[in-house]
């Protein structure tokens, strides 16, 4: 089977005439688990049960050795979709909250070797902007957009973070503090989004388990605030901070709701061009087979 990064390729190449490989645009399409980095973190199923793929998961839970089987499972909470009409580009990426409280689904991109941006530039050339849809069943849910940093005390070593700590969920080794924005509700209609450091609110939260910090503030702050914030300012935005980990997902009790996402355009990711969410390639072969048969049909007719 093609991945969606090679049939969108090959459509360029026959657009433009080329006889041998197309440019490819500024744009991307995420469209399979893998595309630019993109799978599943920190996913749980309805009994609250982790689930790490062997294909699927970023950064799986130390101690639990990942399955095929969690890959399938988890292919049933994040999926490429054509989506509700309306969007912008059309096709979208679609979070379950399935139908229990103790359910969860993240879906991410992970960078911890050189990170998509120091902590430092969330304050100066940070912007991100995404378009959303929330699906309610019935109950109103939101989803989350959020960056993982790696912090200024971020290590193993004597007196930082991970010093003598192992995460406890798929995802969380790959940050030590996570900021969490949540836009205003979007119930059965698209949305556009968009945040910078002083644009948008965010919690803050630290590893599950993990208690080298303090609890942070329960109080949404812009980025700027944060900074002025005498404990976690210097950690998030100190040099050698860095961010490692963007994601959208639904946490734990937000069940029965799906949300879709239908692009993202960040100055952290892809040099700040779009990344478009497509179905899924069978999807599309399905769409293409239809409008080949549609237009046969007319041809007859003709």
């Amino acid at each position: 089977m093609f991945s969606s990064k090679s049939v969108i390729a090959c459509a360029a190449a026959a657009a433009l005439g080329f006889g041998g490989v197309a440019t490819q645009a500024a744009q991307v399409n995420v469209g399979a688990f893998g595309d630019y980095g993109w799978k599943a973190d920190d996913v749980r199923n309805t009994s609250g049960m982790d689930l790490v793929g062997i294909n699927n998961t970023n950064a799986g839970k130390p101690g639990q050795t990942p399955t095929a089987a969690d890959d399938l499972a988890i292919a049933t909470q994040i999926q490429f979709v054509a989506g509700p009409s309306g969007s912008t580009y059309g096709g979208a990426v679609s979070i379950d909250g399935t139908s229990s409280n103790s359910g969860k689904s993240n879906y991410s991109v992970i960078d911890t070797a050189s990170g998509f941006g120091t902590g430092a530039s969330l304050l100066t050339t940070f912007n991100a902007t995404y378009e959303w849809y929330g699906q309610p069943n019935p109950t109103t849910r939101t989803l989350a957009f959020k960056l993982g940093i790696q912090s200024t005390s971020w290590g193993t070593g004597a007196g930082q973070s991970q010093e003598g700590f192992t995460a406890t969920r798929s995802g969380e080794s790959a940050w030590d503090l996570v900021l969490v924005h949540v836009p205003a509700t979007s119930d059965n209609a698209w949305s556009t989004v968009s945040v910078d450091h002083d644009s948008g609110t965010w919690a803050l939260y630290r590893q599950a388990g993990n208690t080298f910090f303090p609890v942070p503030s329960a109080t949404p702050q812009t980025l700027d605030q944060w900074n002025t914030d005498s404990t976690f300012g210097p950690l998030l935005f100190g040099s050698g901070a860095k961010v490692t980990s963007i994601q959208f997902g639904l946490g734990s009790s937000q069940k029965n709701s799906i949300s879709y996402v239908d692009y993202l355009q960040t100055n952290l990711l892809n040099g700040g061009d779009v990344i478009n969410y497509v179905p899924e390639p069978s999807i599309l072969g399905v769409a293409g087979l239809a409008a080949s048969a549609l237009l046969m049909r007319r041809r007859r007719r003709a």
